[in-house]
């Protein structure tokens, strides 16, 4: 619990995820340890919750047809896996253990994200350059958050090394040709392609809600910081209460839970309010 810094038990954890509409835990992409806390959280919210489904940063909301082929079992798990190295960049492996817990629950997979091409096309030229066939393909509304904290490490993220970390958009950085946006215009739309990704995952993760599911998750902690990102969008669109999570540390590295907390506690770190709830993985 973020709140008290304190330890909370499986039932309470439990409890809130039934609560909440959204329930987002974050991850770091080529973390095995992410995605294997992921999978756990994803059991627990599922043991309380029979509708739970869970929602994809990594596919677009236009590719359903493959994760419903995949999930019927029409599509074999050796070729959604070569179809996700493609399409993802990062093996499927790492992802395994949250495809497993899903299939052997038979919850269904649903696809939040835009058009890869559509947010690199608003990266490169902006909104205003998209067609108007184009620009039907993504929400109506789209704006930065309203998180001042947020804003500030989406900006960190562009303008910044701190960049290099691999997440998706330094993917879409150096498919733009740059390690890091100095120019201000390079910068706005790189800004506004982050929106887009946010938008349209808040949109499509406040359809889902509506239709009764409640929805786990799946995305770079880079969209979730703070409770901005994707679910202060699926809020604003009517999805209720969401709760996040965040494996950590947010980094591979060796820290035992004594570390790990005093990390947490340092107000120099700034970490503390980038969640509800942090699961800890300590290493030693």
């Amino acid at each position: 619990d973020s709140g008290s810094l304190s330890p909370v038990s499986r039932d309470a954890l439990a409890d809130a995820f039934a609560s909440a509409g959204l329930v987002a835990v974050g991850e770091k992409h080529d973390s095995l340890a992410h995605h294997q806390v992921q999978a756990e959280m994803l059991a627990l919210l599922a043991d309380r919750v029979p509708a739970t489904a869970v929602g994809l940063e990594m596919v677009s909301y236009e590719d359903q047809p493959i994760l419903d082929a995949f999930s019927s079992g029409t599509m074999s798990e050796s070729a959604f896996a070569a179809w996700w190295k493609k399409n993802w960049g990062f093996d499927y492996a790492l992802y395994r253990p949250i495809f497993a817990e899903a299939r052997r629950r038979r919850l269904p997979l649903y696809g939040l994200n835009a058009p890869a091409a559509l947010v690199k096309a608003v990266a490169k030229n902006g909104l205003a350059g998209l067609s108007p066939a184009d620009r039907a393909r993504l929400p109506a509304q789209i704006s930065e958050s309203s998180d001042a904290r947020y804003r500030a490490y989406v900006y960190k993220s562009v303008t910044s090394h701190a960049a290099a970390k691999p997440n998706t958009l330094k993917k879409l950085m150096i498919s733009m040709g740059f390690q890091t946006a100095s120019d201000p215009d390079a910068v706005a739309r790189m800004l506004m392609a982050m929106a887009v990704w946010n938008e349209t995952m808040g949109e499509q993760a406040a359809r889902r809600i509506s239709e009764g599911k409640t929805l786990f998750l799946v995305a770079g902690q880079g969209h979730v910081l703070y409770k901005a990102g994707v679910p202060e969008s699926a809020a604003r669109r009517g999805a209720g209460p969401n709760v996040v999570l965040l494996p950590y540390p947010f980094e591979d590295e060796s820290l035992s839970i004594p570390e790990l907390l005093a990390r947490l506690r340092d107000p120099a770190a700034g970490q503390r309010e980038q969640a509800d709830y942090f699961r800890l993985i300590p290493q030693f």
